[in-house]
């Protein structure tokens, strides 16, 4: 090789590690200067991550707005994460909810709590409302997916440019709607009695009977709203799945009991409003989630089914947000497994 060219590489090599060496530099600086800030600013989710050394609590519990929402005219206003602290009075838990949130945001939360933290068992909430388009796409997932930026095992000052360059999944409401339109003509229903295939199929056909009956427009919204949400055929493909897997992979590796509660749906208003296949293919998606986690080892509870109509607080949307009886009841069924009697 001719002397220039080998002067060129070395001159060339010598800047990259001078490049190199500065990044590294200014990388240092912010993660002791600015980066607290910005985490404290911009990242919720990494606050939770902590709570567990702070509170020094054994069993960390992870949800939504399931766990916190309450009805105004209830006396007993606890969450779940409470009545749950309320049976397990040997324990101590660290309540890392969040609203909106999801197995993948879980997954970040889990993997960034310190190793000297006195966790021993991680209860994750399983709702299977996200497991479907309407949730994986919801305009909600832009601020999460923010978040989420700071939440990567990476350098600081990397994870402040791709936040400052919006280097995360982000969409405007007109391309979020148009996405959530295209995946639910994609969200496949494999299911003999029901004649449709997919979940823009069904949603389509339960607004046009309706609407020849002359049924109102809420309750319209309502009934095609809980095709949109549980119409689906979930498998080791769904997204959700994968985020579980990984949970389930990260408790194994750090030595946690995992605990993975399915949360009811409102089965009697969904029958009564698109049928009971609807109720069938939610039970069946359930049974899929709770056969393959505990064949991993992990302990499983499955709700569904247990909280009646009276209990659920919303009638306008089928979120999974309980009245006091059907909260305690989710609570005392995650507070009778074994691994909290041993």
């Amino acid at each position: 090789m001719p002397s220039n060219c080998l002067k060129t590489i070395k001159k060339l090599a010598l800047k990259f590690l001078l490049l190199a060496g500065v990044l590294a530099l200014l990388d240092i600086v912010y993660l002791y200067t600015l980066y607290p800030k910005d985490l404290e600013a911009n990242c919720t989710l990494m606050q939770r991550s902590m709570m567990p050394v702070e509170q020094q609590a054994d069993i960390v519990y992870l949800g939504e707005s399931s766990n916190h929402a309450v009805a105004d005219d209830e006396e007993d206003k606890r969450f779940i994460s409470d009545m749950l602290q309320d049976l397990l009075p040997d324990h101590r838990i660290a309540n890392l909810d969040k609203d909106a949130c999801h197995a993948g945001i879980y997954y970040d939360i889990l993997r960034n709590i310190p190793a000297e933290s006195p966790v021993k068992t991680a209860i994750v909430t399983v709702n299977m409302r996200s497991f479907t388009a309407e949730w994986i796409y919801s305009s909600l997932e832009v601020p999460l997916r923010k978040e989420q930026v700071l939440m990567k095992k990476a350098p600081a000052l990397y994870k402040r440019m791709l936040l400052a360059f919006k280097g995360y999944t982000h969409w405007t409401d007109e391309e979020n709607a148009k996405i959530v339109r295209n995946a639910l003509r994609k969200q496949k229903i494999n299911y003999p009695v029901v004649q449709w295939k997919t979940a823009s199929e069904w949603d389509k056909a339960v607004a046009d009977q309706m609407n020849a009956r002359g049924v109102s427009d809420d309750t319209i919204s309502l009934a095609t709203h809980y095709v949109k949400c549980f119409a689906c055929d979930v498998d080791e493909d769904n997204p959700r799945i994968r985020d579980l897997d990984r949970i389930a992979k990260l408790c194994r590796q750090r030595g946690w009991h995992a605990v993975f509660h399915i949360l009811p749906d409102n089965e009697d208003q969904m029958a009564a409003l698109v049928g009971p296949e609807l109720v069938d293919i939610l039970r069946r998606n359930g049974q899929f989630v709770e056969q393959r986690y505990r064949a991993m080892g992990v302990t499983v509870v499955n709700n569904q089914g247990t909280v009646r109509d009276a209990d659920f607080r919303d009638r306008d949307f089928p979120t999974e947000h309980y009245r006091q009886n059907g909260r305690q009841t989710i609570a005392t069924a995650i507070a009778k497994t074994n691994i909290f009697h041993n």
